[in-house]
């Protein structure tokens, strides 16, 4: 089965025009929200329990992942993802560069996978991309209130924000609830509990899109009336 890419709905070529003109570099942005959980323990406090960032800064070719844990949880120790283009050739091709983590104890990940639909998240999916962060316990971990930084490039092919903002192949059975974009792995989350926890798309320029969308239905309907 083919991967499902997210997209936005269809635009009026004025629409998508004044959003362009008004932010360019919105529209090279895009995050994921991990809100859904479907594991045995969820993380304290509301959700999102986690960010992961996507930008490549309206420049086609580098891409900036900013991964971040919320406080009120337990530690992050897996990362899955996905590439538009999921053909070995192209996944080989990534190269993960580690800048930089706040907090206490924000780690560099223990190693960085890739393969074509390689990484089973529970029953979830199957993703091309997994960050395995060091687990608990331990001095060194991906913990409450920590941010990771990476740069993506790829020598085969330009990348965008865009490429990662795809869903994972379906897992079996009919009970499966995802697949989602992206999912994290959460341990040590309250009584000492574990979590599988998925993230829905929120793009920087649907809000955007969204207020454009909406001035111009009025204006249409100010005309009508």
């Amino acid at each position: 089965m083919d991967k499902k890419i997210f997209r936005l709905p269809a635009l009026s070529a004025a629409a998508l025009l004044a959003a362009a003109a008004a932010s360019p570099l919105q529209a090279a942005s895009v995050t994921f929200n991990y809100t859904e959980s479907f594991g045995a323990v969820p993380p304290g406090g509301a959700s999102p329990w986690a960010t992961a960032t996507f930008d490549d800064d309206g420049t086609a070719g580098s891409v900036t992942l900013t991964m971040n844990v919320l406080a009120t949880v337990g530690d992050v120790t897996a990362m899955y993802f996905n590439l538009a283009d999921d053909s070995p050739g192209a996944l080989g091709d990534l190269d993960f560069a580690y800048e930089a983590s706040s907090g206490p104890s924000g780690p560099e990940a223990n190693s960085v996978e890739v393969g074509t639909n390689n990484f089973r998240a529970d029953g979830d999916g199957f993703y091309d991309i997994l960050f395995d962060f060091p687990p608990p316990p331990g001095n060194v971990r991906f913990g409450p209130g920590e941010q990771v930084v990476y740069t993506i490039t790829n020598t085969a092919m330009t990348l965008t924000a865009a490429d990662f903002n795809v869903f994972g192949e379906p897992g079996p059975g009919a009970g499966s609830p995802g697949p989602f974009l992206s999912v994290a792995r959460f341990q040590s989350t309250p009584g000492g509990g574990s979590d599988w926890v998925g993230a829905v798309p929120v793009p920087a320029a649907v809000w955007l899109f969204g207020s454009g969308l909406l001035g111009l239905v009025g204006i249409a309907r100010r005309r009508r009336s």
